[in-house]
């Protein structure tokens, strides 16, 4: 039977980074870390209940993958520059969609673990006004689109009706 992996804390840090700049995609962060999708599950449920990873090693691990990334992107930007340059010569050998997805990708993460590496993380909430108040903003809105569609039916009520020239018989 296979001894069990043990991992760093450097290795759940880095696990923590990759995660959160795949958007919490486990399956994508599981094959891109390469650690088991139900050990970064478990890793995910406990940074939820107890936080995440120490602050000293996110930095570490942001700042590791960043210059990873970079690294990594500097070489697909290269390889696009080669096959802009094979297509000015044959426009049918060369194909870069795949890599101008993967620069476009690599630049969102780079800039979410950038985000990590300062320490700088935003958390959005999404707040809705109280019953109350959403009970009076809706009545108004509904008021109002009454009162619009009633001024609009009796534009159209009051509009000329002009008959225009019937069109010649078409031809078949």
């Amino acid at each position: 039977m296979a001894a069990r992996a043990t991992y760093s804390d450097e290795d759940r840090a880095r696990a923590y980074v990759v995660l959160t700049a795949n958007d919490g995609n486990v399956k994508r962060t599981a094959r891109e870390a390469q650690i088991p999708e139900n050990t970064l599950r478990r890793w995910r449920d406990e940074w939820a209940k107890n936080g995440p990873p120490s602050v000293e090693e996110v930095a570490e691990a942001a700042s590791a993958f960043v210059d990873e990334a970079q690294e990594i992107r500097g070489m697909a930007l290269d390889v696009i520059r080669q096959k802009l340059i094979l297509l000015k010569q044959d426009a049918k050998g060369a194909k870069i969609a795949e890599l101008t997805t993967l620069v476009g990708v690599l630049t969102d993460k780079l800039d979410r673990a950038a985000g990590l590496d300062k320490g700088n993380r935003v958390d959005h909430y999404h707040h809705l006004p109280a019953p109350e108040e959403l009970r009076a903003l809706m009545t108004e809105y509904v008021d109002g689109s009454i009162k619009l569609a009633e001024r609009r039916a009796a534009e159209i009520i009051d509009a000329d009706i002009v008959e225009q020239a019937a069109l010649p018989p078409g031809r078949a």
